[in-house]
């Protein structure tokens, strides 16, 4: 066979490795996208166990086709690519190193275990996959946008729900969807979590209602829209508070500064709200009005968040280094929490100063990050996608004030995202430079290039 024909055949060959990868990594993406749908879902009501911890399965068999390709590509560090060089890897072991020294202090060892599993799976698999998948612009923006998407179609339910006067959730779960206080959780266990996933999924589609073109424009705008119709009627004034958070940081960052007229405008409107007359409206109005006159749900919330802030506090002064074990703060109170309400004082409450650490690791990762993106200190950062997770993250940590604990997934999801591969390599260096060059030369690539 001459050299034009090796060469042939060498091309040829290496066209149906890379269509074999390509479907491959289809296959990942999906198995991701599962468990992402789970992780929104959250609720236990439909499964009979948290579809949550279900989102373990696909994002476990994620990870063992990610190695699988990646000892299939020939030598590759990809224990340092994933975790080492990950900026939440330290802040992942030390955490998970403050719930191992903890525990012998739990009140019931079983359940501390359990917990540190769990902490183990977010930090080993779950943080882990998703750097991995985020190697590239198009799957990032296609995670970040389908959460936006899953939180949209909940938070819809539950605002057809409020119209169709409570009888669609439980046609659907065979229980109402409502509180007793009247706060809309949609299909979750309660009004708390549902704003968790409204927390979330608010900048991951106001961002495309602002940046996509055509019908896709009007399409994100109303969703995001349903996700305010959502936290209004959940009750939740964190959730409110989180999602001015958000706008502003989407605006100064896309330097639209009638969207920064439009959020001062707003948060204007509703303090002019509040302090009116007794105002019958959607729960969330209603229970700010009531913490700015000290009567009624949203002052004895306000005094719950109090006791149990000051009950976790003797906890930490008690026991400063070494914590009390995951999910134990139930067994040192009488109140009925399980967890702080505050994202810092719970996991020093469970993990002691090594944990508390870890969050303040991560804090200050999420924080230079935005500031990196605020001060457009890196072009690549400005990319819409980046740009909503970085709104996102920073409506997490203003959720992460008052809401209870840290426990659930898709709070981690936009800062797992945030330090995935693509944002810390660019577009004119490393391997995405060579994937985009092929594509330019009409090779057949992987993965796209933007």
């Amino acid at each position: 066979m001459g050299r034009r024909g090796q060469a042939a055949r060498g091309n040829a060959d290496g066209a149906e490795l890379r269509s074999g990868r390509a479907r491959e990594m289809r296959l990942v993406t999906a198995l991701y996208l599962v468990a992402l749908l789970l992780i929104t879902l959250f609720s236990d009501v439909i499964f009979g166990m948290s579809a949550q911890s279900l989102a373990y399965g696909p994002l476990a068999l994620a990870l063992l086709a990610l190695v699988y390709l990646a000892l299939t590509d020939g030598p590759q560090d990809f224990l340092h690519r994933w975790y080492a060089s990950s900026p939440m890897m330290a802040a992942g072991l030390l955490f998970l190193a403050g719930l191992a020294a903890s525990m012998p202090n739990a009140h019931e060892v079983g359940l501390a275990a359990k917990d540190f599993l769990r902490w183990s799976f977010v930090w080993l698999v779950y943080a882990p996959v998703t750097r991995a998948l985020c190697d590239d612009a198009g799957r990032c923006r296609l995670f970040a946008q389908a959460t936006g998407a899953f939180v949209i179609g909940f938070a819809a339910l539950a605002v057809g729900d409020l119209l169709a006067g409570g009888g669609l959730t439980r046609a659907i779960i065979g229980q109402a969807g409502v509180s007793a206080e009247g706060r809309h959780a949609s299909l979750y266990d309660n009004p708390g979590i549902f704003a968790g996933m409204l927390i979330v999924g608010f900048p991951l589609a106001l961002v495309p209602a602002l940046s996509e073109r055509g019908l896709r424009r009007p399409a994100w705008l109303a969703g995001a829209g349903v996700i305010v119709t959502g936290m209004l009627i959940s009750g939740s004034r964190a959730a409110l508070a989180a999602a001015v958070v958000a706008m502003l940081a989407i605006a100064l960052t896309q330097r639209r500064w009638w969207l920064v007229g439009a959020t001062a405008a707003v948060v204007i409107g509703l303090g002019a709200l509040v302090n009116a007359r007794a105002l019958e409206g959607p729960p969330a109005l209603e229970r700010l009005q009531q913490l700015a006159t000290h009567t009624g749900a949203g002052e004895r919330s306000l005094r719950r968040r109090a006791l149990i802030w000051s009950v976790a506090g003797e906890l930490v002064q008690r026991s400063p280094f070494i914590g009390v074990g995951g999910c134990q703060l139930r067994f040192h109170q009488h109140a009925g929490f399980k967890r702080a309400h505050n994202a810092w004082l719970d996991a020093w409450v469970d993990g002691g100063l090594l944990a508390a650490l870890a969050m303040l690791l991560v804090t200050t990762q999420v924080l230079r990050r935005a500031w990196a993106t605020l001060t457009h200190r890196r072009r690549l950062y400005l990319e819409p996608t980046h740009v909503a997770l970085v709104a996102a993250c920073l409506a997490v940590l203003t959720g992460w004030l008052v809401r209870a604990g840290i426990g659930g997934r898709i709070d981690w999801l936009p800062i797992f995202m945030l330090f995935g591969l693509w944002w810390e390599r660019g577009r004119g260096s490393g391997e995405g430079a060579k994937r985009c060059s092929a594509r330019k030369q009409g090779t057949p690539a992987v993965e796209v290039c933007d």
